[in-house]
């Protein structure tokens, strides 16, 4: 009947209208034929309309469009290129990078992308060709940004949103359900606090942790929890709501500074706005990372460098220290202790709630494999039940001293010359089926010319491990490709306390548990060849 009655129409039109008429009439028909399919798509996600018990009525099966099917109005005959060009850009960014669920924030509800895309369809198809030369036209020069990036600036202009980091009631928070169905519990006064403060930054949209995931759906979840990071990134403002906090000098006492989750939430997103006990504001900025005060206090209570504060970038570079920062924080679930670190260090990871410690381990697993620094050996205690050479979680990982990069003048020659060229330990160390494969510097002990200590800083001391033992030094120096490794005199070079394992026969070493970093001390310059060992 759909299908007679477009025809009936068409033939109508080719018969009383010129064809500019024509093209006019059918731009718009088309755009209503499109308007409803979305409707009804909306409305109807499993996409068809059961008939009435009577057997009247009508049955419409319209699945939804497979993934990534463009079904905005760029494809629609009779608009302007440049709405196209729009239209196709906006359409992108709200199916791919927006959050799946957002707070509009003028009715304080709750809207998916699809009702995101109707809502600021309009001023879409109002952004003119003149409005993007214009702003070509203004940034002219050597960096000049293409016309696609023009527009999409202009998109994300109209579409920001802000983002909500605070520290979840025990009870109460309101829930994704809770603000599609209008319930106010107990927390429902701070998101609408939240929409007040989002507001004034000019932001219509919004999302808060709280009850823009829908739970219910494991993909939601998923996504929600890998894409986190992003979100924060790039939210337009991230607003802070300390609630222990009544001034910039106890920031350090907030609780909000011992979850797991509140630390991607300080380190992604590029503005911040902090408030305190009853929502009042900790600085006089609109941006706290561009606050020097606040900066100060906030690297004071988290020990975060204030470079990494205002610019942090994801990655598996500097692995040991951003443990560090993680090591006191904890997460209601487990499991969410290594969930929460996914996008600081920008891996990948499949999500599975009931695994447990397991996570960690994973997570460990896929820093890995894109990870060569000898630091992110730097723990002790507790290791993984699937595997002695990791830790159970952030927790184990302990500071390092300072490290003395200056090398004594030796056989090598000057230190200047060869600073440049070395490098410390074992750059290329994999996860394999027999376990951690690593290059160390293997030395039995006792020995006459070195000693074994354990602590770091101002509780350093000769270690307690008694009779003879093996240690594999793991951040020995290498000056050239020849498989040989060199401990300097006087230094402390960090090891792992080894043992054989008697019911494993191609396993020769694992690591031994110890409650504080080990460290190799020698009086004189060492060279020995490297040992492969798999842990």
């Amino acid at each position: 009947m759909g299908n007679f009655f477009e025809d009936l129409i068409h033939a109508v039109l080719e018969s009383t209208l010129t064809d500019e008429e024509q093209a006019d009439i059918k731009a718009k028909f088309h755009k209503l034929k499109r308007e409803v399919i979305d409707d009804v798509r909306q409305v109807f996600p499993h996409g068809q309309i059961l008939p009435e018990s009577s057997g009247k009525g009508i049955r419409i099966r319209l699945p939804p469009g497979p993934v990534g099917e463009d079904e905005s109005v760029n494809k629609e005959p009779g608009l302007p290129t440049g709405i196209q060009d729009v239209m196709g850009i906006y359409d992108n960014y709200v199916n791919n990078e927006l959050p799946t669920y957002l707070i509009y924030v003028l009715e304080k509800k709750l809207v998916s992308r699809s009702e995101v895309k109707k809502i600021f369809r309009c001023e879409m198809l109002a952004v003119t060709d003149d409005e993007i030369a214009k702003v070509m036209e203004g940034a002219a020069g050597r960096t000049a940004p293409t016309r696609a990036e023009v527009i999409r600036a202009l998109v994300t202009g109209k579409l920001k949103y802000a983002t909500f980091s605070h520290r979840w009631l025990e009870r109460g928070e309101p829930s994704f359900h809770d603000i599609k169905m209008s319930f106010r519990p107990a927390g429902y006064d701070k998101f609408v606090n939240f929409c007040e403060k989002a507001a004034g930054y000019g932001c219509r949209l919004a999302w808060s942790d709280t009850c823009c995931i829908n739970k219910d759906s494991s993909t939601e979840l998923e996504e929600a929890i890998r894409s986190m990071f992003k979100w924060y990134r790039d939210s337009h403002v991230c607003i802070a709501y300390l609630a222990d906090s009544t001034s910039v000098d106890d920031l350090g006492r907030d609780v909000w500074f011992t979850r797991g989750w509140t630390l991607q939430e300080l380190l992604a997103p590029r503005a911040m706005k902090f408030y305190g006990q009853g929502w009042r504001p900790l600085s006089t900025s609109s941006n706290d990372k561009q606050d020097v005060s606040m900066m100060n206090a906030l690297s004071r209570a988290t020990s975060i460098p204030i470079d990494d504060l205002r610019y942090f970038r994801p990655g598996t570079r500097d692995v040991h220290e951003k443990m560090m920062w993680a090591s006191t924080r904890t997460t209601t679930r487990v499991e969410d202790i290594a969930y929460c670190l996914i996008g600081i260090f920008d891996v990948s990871m499949a999500i599975a709630y009931g695994e447990g410690q397991r996570a960690f381990y994973r997570l460990m697993e896929a820093i890995i494999h894109r990870c060569g620094e000898w630091q992110i050996m730097a723990w002790a205690g507790q290791p993984s039940a699937d595997s002695a050479a990791l830790p159970e979680s952030p927790r184990c990982f302990r500071e390092l001293s300072p490290i003395r990069t200056e090398t004594t003048i030796s056989s090598y020659g000057s230190a200047n010359e060869h600073s440049q060229k070395a490098w410390r330990g074992d750059r290329n160390f994999v996860m394999t089926k027999r376990g951690l494969q690593l290059k160390v510097l293997i030395v039995d002990l006792p020995s006459p010319s070195a000693k074994l200590y354990e602590g770091v800083g101002a509780r350093v001391g000769e270690s307690g491990v008694s009779g003879r033992c093996t240690v594999g030094v793991v951040d020995y120096w290498c000056y050239d490709t020849s498989g040989q490794g060199i401990l300097q005199p006087l230094q402390d070079h960090l090891c792992l306390l080894l043992h054989s394992d008697p019911f494993d026969p191609f396993a020769e070493w694992q690591k031994a548990s110890t409650t504080e970093l080990m460290f190799l001390r020698t009086d004189v310059e060492v060279k020995k060849d490297l040992s492969m060992v798999w842990l």
